[in-house]
């Protein structure tokens, strides 16, 4: 079995599980039992769209080592690959864990030498850690750089995207929850400029859908979006894209949209090194440097972008050559490398 543990709520957000349930499904394809290991019951709504089978450990998800006693009841280490996607485990947790399996990690920020089959950094800035001298002489396989980033198939088979003259609509994404109410406070000046259409993308733990909803359902500039099930769809129809960092970047210069980021946490701290360098998106600044002042930024990067058509095109075929949509069959391939070693060996 292929066990994943992630987590989602409105505090985390939902990006572990999304990019845990991008390569379960990989996995599925290729006629291998998933399961995934939960905390609690708040990712369930997300692992249910997918018709995705779960075990709830009823643990403290901040508190991750609490659950191992639960788990050594669950996994059998001749058999069962646990993905982790936490940023919450120790190495206490990976040495015990690897009693009762073996292990994929999955991280976004060095943490410290982590004792895995399998360790997964995808990130653009992933050169920063100096992974291939830390790992020399272990047993730990290394997946890093974009070449490994896990995106859905609907990013593989999508259209051609079109760069238009005139920028008309724009996306405007913040994560799952969006516990910093950024995406209220954007649209309470974005309705000022009335050449555009907002395209927003509520996240199912958005605490402030209601009254974005409240204000906003029936102003024909604001679109709003909830349980996408293509967002690659409505991705290829905006000429511009306002986003968080996270894996909606990678998801983005797939397609190649002009986008315009800003970090949103701590762990998003080094991606405006990272794609600025690339040139290939607008880094607009930190939202807790200040909120005013970041969205005065993005909406001067949107003007400025949108007065420059050439800039546009030359962003988005740079976006484009930096992913390529292959990184999760590339992952799985190495991760059924994994669990080919484990039954041989348990054979």
């Amino acid at each position: 079995m292929i066990y994943f543990r992630a987590d989602a709520n409105a505090e985390i957000a939902s990006g572990h599980v999304m990019r845990c349930i991008t390569i379960a499904l990989e996995c599925k394809k290729r006629n291998h039992e998933v399961k995934f290991l939960i905390a609690d019951n708040e990712a369930t709504i997300l692992l249910e769209n997918y018709g995705l089978e779960y075990i709830v450990l009823n643990s403290d998800w901040k508190n991750p080592i609490t659950e191992l006693d639960t788990m050594s009841n669950i996994l059998n280490r001749q058999r069962d690959i646990v993905i982790i996607d936490s940023y919450l485990v120790t190495n206490e947790y990976i040495r015990q864990l690897n009693d009762l399996s073996h292990i994929v990690y999955i991280e976004d920020q060095f943490t410290g030498k982590k004792n895995v089959d399998l360790l997964i950094n995808y990130n653009v800035y992933h050169y920063i850690f100096d992974y291939y001298s830390i790992y020399a002489n272990t047993n730990t396989k290394l997946l890093l750089g974009q070449q490994f980033t896990p995106l859905r198939t609907e990013f593989t088979d999508h259209n051609d995207y079109t760069n238009n003259y005139n920028v008309k609509d724009i996306l405007l994404m913040c994560g799952g929850s969006d516990e910093k109410s950024f995406l209220l406070s954007f649209l309470n000046v974005a309705t000022k400029f009335l050449q555009y259409t907002f395209h927003v993308v509520l996240g199912v733990y958005n605490k402030d859908k209601k009254c974005i909803k409240c204000k906003y359902a029936e102003n024909n500039r604001i679109r709003l979006y909830e349980n996408i099930s293509n967002i690659s769809n409505l991705m290829c129809k905006c000429d511009l894209a306002v986003t968080a960092a996270g894996n909606s970047l990678y998801e983005l210069c797939e397609i190649g949209v002009h986008t315009i980021f800003f970090a949103y946490s701590d762990n998003q701290k080094y991606d405006c090194m990272g794609f600025n360098q690339k040139k290939m998106v607008r880094y607009a600044g930190n939202i807790d440097v200040g909120k005013k002042h970041l969205i005065q930024n993005i909406m001067e990067n949107i003007e400025e972008l949108s007065s420059n058509l050439n800039l546009r095109i030359e962003m988005s075929n740079n976006m484009k050559k930096f992913v390529d949509g292959y990184g999760t069959e590339r992952i799985v391939d190495n991760i059924m490398e994994v669990y080919k070693y484990v039954n041989n060996t348990s054979a």
